[in-house]
């Protein structure tokens, strides 16, 4: 097999194998695989066309309209990366998904030429061939699991809402948005006698569109309902083909399945008019009180907005929104189901690249989104192209606009955002290229090179498996743990990922040799603990989780030496300078003051987590037992009372209001 050919091969297999991949055995079982597999398949096609390039003089580069806005975008992440609040995030990536850092970025850039050099007609019908393949076991899966195939291994309710091998409806439901559209473009594109082919691609949009209605995803059926509405017009207006009764047919098919099958949007416009019997009602189980995602993304969107006014040219670094959103969190957020989930991501691309790169960033990357889709519209107008191909992706394309609007790209979607537009390549003819007198030495530097980097990517992903290890032993096993967790460190003795583990792992080795009275282990533990969480903090200084867990630390080694106790204030009170507005942040600190019995501190600062967060009933429940011990009972009655008020079936608040009761009528 030629060169060629086998680069082709290895973008077929990237375009089959990125949706299905995940592994149990990784901290993170989607995403982080999929991009170390991008990444190691991107290193190989990468090294083959530069021996291609030096063995058969074919173009380093082919000319693309795309190219001009693609480098400026590309530009606006790397000045960002180097104006970044966390420089190692902003390369990497956020640890637990990699996706969206400068080497993902620059790794979809790359891929990007090296496909436009060799892309044909011929190679984008296999790309869609084999992407509508794996769809298809992509979205088989997810309605196996709206079964139960695989419930009994998740937490959430996976029969309600499918996410398949994506990791999260959403995912799922933009990853199937983009492929409607392209199995609309194979049916139509089949000649009208081939009965059997139109079935059998019918039935592959009818999976699609089975498994998206399975992730009752708002934003997928949505997107999916307008990329289809702009399909059929456009079709209607530009296509020869006139193969109407197919396209009818299909989309009467799709809207009788979202008819039968519950979603959000049947059921918004067809409210259930079923009224419980008595019986029903009775046994029904209280439902919590869940925030809706709309009002809890508006209220991230507007921290994203005050982040950018703080940093409105190149923003705090790509990724970096996991720190940098915490300074500007509003207070709001605390009244939502979600007050306390780390947020990585502004749910909405654009903001996101709003506030973690600025106005350079954004502007960049809507001029290559404007300019593509100018390209698009441009080959719509020629009269020799496959105007049902454009027609398609200008479907996909929008469908992964509008997704976006209300999420983020993972990777599968960046890989069709980023690949997409080598459908369109220039007219230009690919000329050859001159090749260097030097060739071999430099295939020979080339080869080292390429060698270092795929080495250092596997050995990554060998890291992640033992940090996953790690975290899974740490709780029963410390001392395999910490042979896990050093395994990793040996390969990446920087990662403040790993350090952060492991300064846990070694603070409760220290204790639990403290308790077999082995002064030597305990005093070398500890000595690790504190060298690796200062390591870790003094890497990544603006990573709350970091310093909660340092806090955290010092507090445990607080019960061998006393000395400890005000490291762990100092932590704590990190955090709430990097975190204002976080009412759980106030709360620990209230309880650690509450632990060495310092009332007045204690009471403080439960007062603060109050004012950030007034349903907190934990913050009054501690607050009242302290003005209880202190015989202030009206100001422990009316503490107790609100604990009621947001926890009704608080045991303990009522039996001490029992007690103010019967103190007060003595």
């Amino acid at each position: 097999m030629s060169l060629s050919k086998t680069i082709k091969a290895l973008f077929l297999f990237l375009f089959f194998a990125t949706p299905l991949i995940y592994v149990s055995a990784n901290s993170e079982l989607f995403e982080l695989p999929k991009m170390i597999f991008v990444y190691t398949t991107a290193i190989i096609i990468i090294y083959l066309h530069l021996l291609n390039h030096f063995h058969h003089q074919i173009p380093l580069f082919r000319p693309h309209p795309l190219n001009l806005y693609l480098n400026l975008f590309l530009i606006s992440q790397t000045i960002s990366t180097f104006f970044s609040i966390d420089l190692h995030t902003s390369l990497m990536g956020y640890y637990s998904r990699l996706n969206g850092g400068l080497y993902s970025l620059i790794t979809y850039y790359l891929l990007f030429q090296v496909l436009n050099v060799y892309i044909d007609q011929k190679l984008i019908q296999k790309i869609i061939n084999v992407s509508l393949l794996s769809g298809f076991f992509v979205a088989i899966f997810g309605i196996a699991q709206h079964f139960g195939i695989d419930a009994h291994l998740w937490v959430q309710d996976v029969r309600s809402r499918v996410f398949s091998t994506l990791g999260q409806p959403n995912w799922l439901a933009a990853y199937l948005c983009i492929l409607i559209p392209l199995s609309f473009y194979k049916i139509l594109s089949t000649l009208q006698n081939q009965y059997r082919q139109h079935i059998m691609l019918s039935l592959l949009s009818i999976t699609y569109f089975t498994s998206l209605l399975f992730t009752k995803s708002k934003s997928g059926i949505i997107a999916v309902i307008i990329s289809l509405i702009i399909f059929t017009l456009l079709y209607l207006i530009k296509s020869t083909s006139r193969n109407y009764l197919a396209l009818i047919s299909n989309l009467i098919l799709l809207v009788s399945l979202s008819l039968i099958i519950s979603n959000p949007i049947k059921d918004y416009i067809f409210p259930s008019q079923i009224i419980p019997t008595a019986k029903e009602e009775q046994g029904k189980i209280p439902t919590l009180n869940i925030t809706p995602s709309e009002d809890i993304r508006k209220i991230v969107w507007q921290g994203a907005i005050k982040l950018w006014q703080q940093y409105p040219m190149f923003g705090t670094g790509p990724e970096t929104f996991a720190y940098s959103y915490y300074w500007v969190r509003p207070a709001a957020h605390n009244l939502t189901s979600e007050w306390d989930f780390l947020y990585n991501k502004a749910h909405n691309e654009y903001l996101n690249y709003l506030a973690t790169t600025g106005t350079f960033g954004l502007i960049t990357y809507l001029l290559a989104i404007l300019a593509f889709i100018f390209i698009l519209l441009n080959n719509l107008i020629k009269k020799n192209s496959d105007h049902i191909l454009t027609i398609a992706v200008i479907s996909s394309y929008v469908s992964i606009l509008i997704t976006n609007t209300v999420g983020f790209s993972v990777v599968i979607v960046s890989l069709y955002f980023f690949l997409f537009p080598t459908f369109f390549p220039s007219s230009s003819p690919i000329s050859t290229a001159k090749v260097s007198k030097f060739k071999w030495p430099l295939i020979i530097i080339i080869s080292l090179i390429t060698f270092k980097i795929l080495s250092q990517t596997i050995y990554f992903y060998i890291s992640d498996l033992t940090f996953s290890q790690a975290q899974k032993l740490q709780e029963t096993s410390l001392l395999p743990a910490r042979d896990q967790i050093n395994i990793s460190l040996s390969h990446f003795p920087n990662q403040a990922t790993y350090l952060s583990l492991a300064s846990s792992i070694y603070t409760n080795l220290s204790l639990s040799y403290h308790q077999q009275n082995d002064a030597a282990n305990t005093s070398k533990y500890l000595s690790q603990a504190i060298q690796t969480s200062d390591q870790s903090v003094r890497l990544s200084p603006y990573n709350l989780n970091f310093w909660k867990i340092r806090a955290q630390n010092y507090y445990l080694l607080s019960t061998i030496d006393s000395k400890y106790f005000t490291d762990a204030i100092k932590s704590l009170a990190q955090v709430a300078d990097l975190a204002p507005t976080d009412a759980k942040t106030f709360y620990t600190l209230a309880r650690f003051f509450d632990t060495i019995e310092d009332t007045e501190n204690a009471i403080k600062f439960y007062q603060e987590a109050i004012n950030l967060k007034p349903n907190y009933d934990y913050a009054h429940f501690n607050l009242a037992k302290i003005y209880f011990n202190l015989k202030d009972y009206p100001m422990a009655q009316k503490y107790f009372e609100y604990t009621l008020k947001y926890a009704p079936t608080n045991p303990d608040a009522q039996n001490y209001l029992k007690q103010i009761k019967s103190i007060n009528n003595q």
